[in-house]
């Protein structure tokens, strides 16, 4: 009660500690559950500032506790990223405006939904292309924190590529901008004689010592949000903190606004479509698809085309307008089903281009390359004919969360990522482990990336089911790294994966992540225990577990 009155006293901002709400901010989408002490919702920046200021003396006063403030935007985070103990700040109640858009950026705060601010953006024509597929329900905020990268990352790439300016709140309670500096710029910032010149001088050193040591870290893969992204801050002729600030989740600072590049719409689209009864051809036709430049590769397996079609009205019900109509459209599906059995697995070719002529000319090449192997195929003209695949692809996470009687989603090896160049091995080896472990799964994701969402389902209330997860876990993770590829492409580390990184990176880039979190963080203040400094063991023991809300 002392922290809440005193939380009160230096915010505008409500602040809340009765039961519902701390039940509520203590889940996101991920196997866990950590009860917050309160939550506050800031009004403005000052309030902010006020929070980091008041936190930062209890920390000083008393460095062993664990007080702290943990950064939330629409909780759709698939890792226990905004999870804490100590104080929730959530940014979807007052921090929600779109302030600026123009044809090539938008201005916008963190709490602002990711539809909402599409449907500003599409006033003049362009947009965000590193929207996840949570697309409809995921804010601005977690796409920072977590460096989210979706179905239109493998042209686009990621939130990274398009963050060119954020105003924060460091650890000296003070707002400052950061954005790619030139050497002269640079300069200036390196003499300044306060905590944010400190930051820029250490960091600085830190890179210029280990400059080499932090090049050689990055993973060979087109995707990746484990760690600290410290081998793109600085080459010699550019300066950016944001790179070092998108993918960070909260842990450096209090990100309070944000300016986004934008690309332009392309107003025509079509779909390739490859159903695969078998998954070895898989590789060889992501490998023959990529030269054609696909918008989007995507893919998603047996298990989830299964799910879809069980559940088929309740699920098409929350999705569509006319579930009937979608209905029709699906039932060359359904006889595939019956006919052929479910394919192994479906790869979704999507091409978006300046004409309809394009698009068709890029349908038709890929369908000569294809023919000669005479494969299960279908092509959908036009983005109405795509909704139905597009669908499944987007909500298959939501699909199990919904539907999955007494069973929960288990997301703890969700996002690997390995060159394409291996699927062939690697697959295969995937599925063995998991059906060694008898878990019920479903495997969807980004087949172009080489990246996958593997989404386990459990009875998390039997312990030997919770067992299951260190062990598949660390066999999982060790045969990514046996092909060189990243633990977490866009999903980023949180309760889930922040332990592995030192087995990922090794002790030197490890040791390098802690050395930024000290030179940001000093007191340990924001979002602690994630990134660095994690408990295994602690996350272990915040698995879900009763009924699901």
């Amino acid at each position: 009660m002392i922290l809440f009155e005193e939380l009160k006293g230096v915010t505008e901002g409500e602040v809340a500690a009765d039961e519902a709400t701390l039940k509520f901010f203590s889940r996101d989408t991920s196997l866990f559950e950590v009860k917050p002490a309160a939550v506050v919702f800031p009004k403005n920046v000052a309030d902010i500032k006020n929070l980091v200021n008041h936190i930062s003396e209890k920390k000083r006063e008393n460095p062993a506790s664990n007080i702290s403030l943990t950064a939330r935007s629409a909780g759709t985070d698939m890792t226990g990223g905004p999870l804490t103990e100590s104080i929730v700040l959530n940014f979807t109640r007052y921090f929600n405006r779109v302030k600026e858009v123009t044809e090539d950026y938008a201005v916008a705060e963190p709490g602002v939904f990711y539809r909402d601010f599409e449907k500003e953006t599409l006033k003049k024509n362009a947009y965000l292309p590193s929207y996840p597929a949570s697309r409809e329900i995921c804010a601005l905020g977690g796409m920072v924190a977590n460096n989210s990268g979706g179905e239109k990352s493998l042209i686009y790439g990621k939130t990274e590529d398009y963050v060119s300016e954020l105003k924060v709140v460091l650890g000296d309670g003070n707002e400052y901008v950061l954005k790619p500096l030139n050497p002269e710029e640079l300069k200036e910032k390196l003499a300044l004689r306060n905590f944010e010149g400190e930051v820029y001088r250490r960091t600085r050193k830190l890179l210029e010592d280990n400059y080499d040591l932090a090049r050689l870290a990055k993973p060979l893969v087109s995707k990746n949000s484990a760690g600290y992204d410290i081998w793109n801050i600085w080459d010699g002729k550019t300066f950016d903190l944001t790179k070092l600030f998108v993918g960070s989740q909260g842990t450096l600072g209090i990100v309070t606004e944000a300016k986004f590049k934008l690309v332009k719409t392309k107003p025509f689209s079509g779909m390739f479509v490859v159903f695969l009864n078998d998954l070895k051809p898989t590789a060889e036709i992501v490998n023959m698809i990529l030269p054609l430049k696909p918008m989007s590769l995507e893919s998603f397996d047996d298990y989830t085309f299964k799910l879809a079609l069980k559940f088929f009205y309740g699920f098409f019900k929350l999705f569509a307008r006319n579930p009937f109509s979608l209905f029709f459209g699906f039932l060359p599906e359904f006889w595939l089903a019956l006919t052929r059995g479910l394919p192994r697995i479906t790869i979704l070719a999507e091409f978006e281009e300046e004409t309809q002529t394009a698009v068709e000319e890029k349908l038709k090449q890929l369908e000569d390359k294809l023919k000669p192997l005479h494969l299960i195929r279908r092509i959908a003209h036009t983005a109405k004919a795509e909704k139905k695949y597009w669908i499944i692809r987007r909500e298959s996470f939501n699909l199990l969360r919904q539907r999955a009687r007494g069973m929960r989603t288990a997301p703890f090896v969700d996002d690997v990522i390995v060159d394409p160049k291996y699927l062939l091995e690697f697959l295969p080896k995937v599925y063995e482990i998991l059906d060694r472990y008898r878990l019920l799964y479903t495997i969807a994701g980004h087949v172009g990336n080489g990246n996958f969402h593997i989404i386990p389902l459990m009875n998390l209330d039997e312990e030997s089911e919770r067992a299951k997860i260190p062990k598949a876990m660390e066999e999982v993770f060790s045969l990514v790294l046996n092909y060189h590829g990243s633990i977490t492409a866009e999903h980023n580390d949180g309760l889930v994966r922040s332990h592995y990184l030192e087995r990922m990176y090794g002790p030197k880039v490890y040791g390098l992540f802690k050395e930024i979190k000290n030179i940001f963080d000093p007191l340990n203040i924001f979002n602690p225990g994630k990134k660095v400094n994690a408990d295994f063991d602690y996350a272990l023991r915040h698995i879900k577990q009763g009924e699901p809300q």
